[in-house]
């Protein structure tokens, strides 16, 4: 921690306003040496946070931005607004997610491929009976995940069954409204209109990853990193220019994306173009995005 605490006192403190209406980006960004940093509101300084992290999830919570974290350790750690401290939180895990508009509640999975569900910062674990190597989680609070076999399950909140639903997958994404995106092994990319609709194989390309947000916008990865965007299933792929390796799809259609340089770009949906972040990352999480009111927050 202590070049992380040398950085912090370089920086000098910062007064960041939030403006009526504003609708915020918040994004967070890791380092290869798990160092965190906030993207300042002007969108071009990164803001250190004291740490070290490996993973990260957030949700909006009382108008604060609220993240839950994993270590290279697998501990579990939570930080109710920007200007809090870090809080450990008992158990391991190594894959952590916040429900969107979800009052607190996430989920996690463990190196033993446990599940468990979490109320909120202030409630226990609960244990979920099945296995999975991923999971995401619709704003109704229904969860869809991936065992190590690539079969997909879903299941209606922590009390529910897990229901077995067709195809195999090795990428899933799920809207906070429930459309669900998947790649399969072949790289064929698959889409399910919501719970209990069938699959509609998606025409036009092969890709490796995606991710998508509750408007449509869909940005997808090819094997030689090209990036293409549709705007939900009946529009076709529109390839973009750049190269890059991982994305991060916000509500409002921004979206970030980290080159094999670990070079940092912004863009604004189909129409925008790309412009450069100062920094270099190795990943990053972020919120879909949140109307704040006027406030201030000092770091």
């Amino acid at each position: 921690l202590s070049v992380i605490l040398i950085l912090g006192l370089l920086c000098p403190e910062k007064t960041l306003a939030r403006r009526d209406g504003y609708y915020k980006e918040d994004i967070l960004g890791i380092t290869s040496a798990n160092h965190i940093y906030w993207l300042d509101d002007n969108g071009r300084d990164w803001v250190n946070i004291p740490g070290q992290i490996t993973q990260c999830t957030m949700i909006e919570l009382d108008r604060q931005l609220h993240v839950w974290s994993i270590n290279a350790a697998n501990d579990i750690f939570y930080k109710a607004g920007l200007r809090s401290d870090w809080v450990h939180i008992p158990g391991k895990l190594s894959y952590i997610k916040a429900q969107p508009k979800g009052n607190g509640r996430v989920w996690g999975i463990n190196s033993a491929q446990q599940i468990f569900y979490r109320g909120n910062a202030a409630s226990n674990w609960q244990h979920v009976p099945g296995a999975l190597t991923y999971l995401d989680i619709q704003e109704n609070g229904r969860v869809w995940g991936l065992n190590s076999a690539q079969q997909i399950f879903t299941i209606d909140g922590p009390n529910g069954v897990w229901q077995h639903i067709p195809g195999a997958l090795t990428v899933l994404r799920v809207t906070p409204d429930g459309k669900v995106w998947g790649i399969n092994a072949n790289q064929d990319v698959f889409y399910m209109a919501g719970y209990g609709q069938p699959w509609q194989q998606v025409p036009g390309g092969k890709f490796v990853t995606l991710e998508t947000n509750g408007f449509n916008d869909v940005f997808a990865i090819n094997a030689n990193q090209d990036v293409y965007y549709r705007n939900g299933f009946r529009i076709n792929w529109t390839h973009l220019p750049g190269k890059f390796v991982k994305l991060r799809v916000l509500g409002n259609s921004a979206v970030y994306a980290i080159n094999s340089a670990q070079q940092v770009f912004r863009r604004h949906g189909l129409l925008g173009t790309w412009a450069q972040i100062p920094g270099a990352l190795n990943d990053l999480c972020g919120n879909y995005g949140t109307t704040y009111h006027l406030s201030l927050i000092h770091i």
